[in-house]
């Protein structure tokens, strides 16, 4: 591709880049790459990148600049300051603005939320360097690579679970802030030796964090939040994941921190504990003890939004394990359609609030439908039902209550609303 057509195609040029540094990484596991900061400073680099992450939009950082900010002063003069920051190595981490987000009932997560000029610079750093990470990757490993979803994790966990019966349902105890700096940077160099780039990956680590208009510098740790955290995270427990993945009596899934091993037997699966204590040990992370448990399938385990269990199986007249939407996965699309309906205006016309409602109803749909979701997509139904009874009386009927009974399911599945029994089917 000439330079003219690069400039055009910013994602075809990168494509083609990612494709040859995929190939070279995999045809020589362990050689390292020394000339790669001339290919994140190029234009078409951060033009991508510039598109991914606008994209996927965002809370601005610490200087208040989001995705609007920046297409008002211009991204053309925005990426050509940050190509010439780059290229003259003027360019500094901005400090991390930190926010909590609710995590079930009672619990908050951090994250961490860098300028634009960060989040543009992490992903063409990604662009580049993932694919020669992602050539010594494992196939267990399934979180935040490309065409690697949970639903592939789901449905190996689902298969493998059918002969290797014992659980090893792991929980890494605040995985993403306690990775070790001096290790996670060994691993890098492992595989890059362009100084500029392992510069540029350690002033994110070391970027101070705002909170409460406090600076902190973190010691350890790789902020939730932040472009290039999933990649090292992945790059982290690759570590454990190359110590398992070829064991014929062992089976190992990986969905970011959230794993399981499945073995044959409970002394199998004991061991397993033991040998993996040893092993995080070494990468300096622990166990959540409490959380960490082995069991057998009949007791079931959950994993990526799914309970597994072992059940009888009328139709092929044995035990056979399924796979079903656990108790929080349905709590929490509940809990989402009903905040969702509280926002929605007074006057909103019926087929309006169903359009609001049913993406949810639809992505619910298309990752559950790979399991035995039917009573539960049933239910879902019914409930979304009663939440726009409720919502109706409370803006249309409110002076005449029986007129709450007026309204059956019929009657909003007219309107619009999709019906989730037969989303899972299609």
């Amino acid at each position: 591709m000439n330079a003219s057509n690069a400039q055009k195609h910013p994602k075809s040029w990168v494509r083609t880049l990612q494709r040859k540094l995929y190939c070279a990484a995999k045809g020589v596991l362990g050689r390292r790459f020394g000339v790669l900061k001339d290919k994140v400073t190029a234009l078409e680099s951060l033009n991508e990148a510039w598109k991914r992450v606008s994209k996927n939009g965002g809370a601005p950082g610490i200087d208040r600049q989001g995705v609007r900010e920046i297409k008002e002063y211009g991204v053309c003069e925005f990426l050509g300051e940050l190509q010439r920051d780059l290229k003259e190595d003027n360019y500094k981490a901005n400090v991390i603005r930190r926010v909590y987000i609710a995590k079930g009932e009672n619990a908050v997560r951090p994250l961490g939320i860098p300028t634009m000029k960060d989040r543009v610079t992490q992903m063409a750093v990604k662009l580049i360097i993932e694919p020669i990470f992602e050539a010594g990757f494992q196939d267990c490993s399934h979180g935040f690579r490309p065409k690697r979803d949970n639903k592939e994790a789901a449905k190996l966990a689902h298969k493998y679970s059918n002969t290797y019966k014992w659980i090893v349902d792991v929980d890494l105890k605040s995985y993403f802030d306690t990775i070790d700096h001096d290790i996670l940077m060994e691993l890098l160099r492992k595989r890059i030796s362009d100084a500029r780039i392992l510069y540029l990956v350690k002033e994110w680590l070391k970027a101070g964090i705002m909170e409460k208009g406090e600076i902190t510098k973190p010691e350890k740790g790789t902020p939730q939040g932040g472009v290039l955290s999933p990649l090292l995270s992945n790059i982290y427990l690759n570590e454990i994941d190359k110590l398992w993945h070829d064991n014929p009596s062992v089976k190992l899934v990986r969905f970011a921190d959230d794993m399981v091993f499945l073995c044959k037997s409970k002394v199998q699966a004991e061991f397993v504990l033991r040998k993996l204590r040893s092993q995080l040990e070494k990468l300096k992370l622990t166990l959540n003890e409490d959380k960490t448990k082995i069991r057998h399938v009949q007791e079931s385990f959950d994993f990526i939004g799914f309970t597994y269990r072992e059940a009888y199986s009328e139709r092929q007249k044995r035990m056979v394990v399924v796979k079903y939407p656990r108790a929080k996965s349905m709590k929490k699309i509940c809990d989402n359609i009903k905040q969702l309906l509280k926002t929605i205006p007074n006057g909103t016309a019926l087929r309006e609030v169903i359009k609001e409602v049913n993406p949810k109803l639809r992505g619910w749909a298309e990752y559950f439908k790979i399991g035995n979701s039917y009573r539960e997509a049933l239910k879902l139904s019914q409930y979304s039902c009663e939440q726009l009874r409720i919502y109706w009386r409370r803006h249309k009927a409110r002076k005449n209550r029986r007129s709450y009974k007026k309204w059956p399911d019929k009657y909003f599945y007219q309107g619009g609303l999709l019906y989730v029994p037969y989303l899972i089917k299609a």
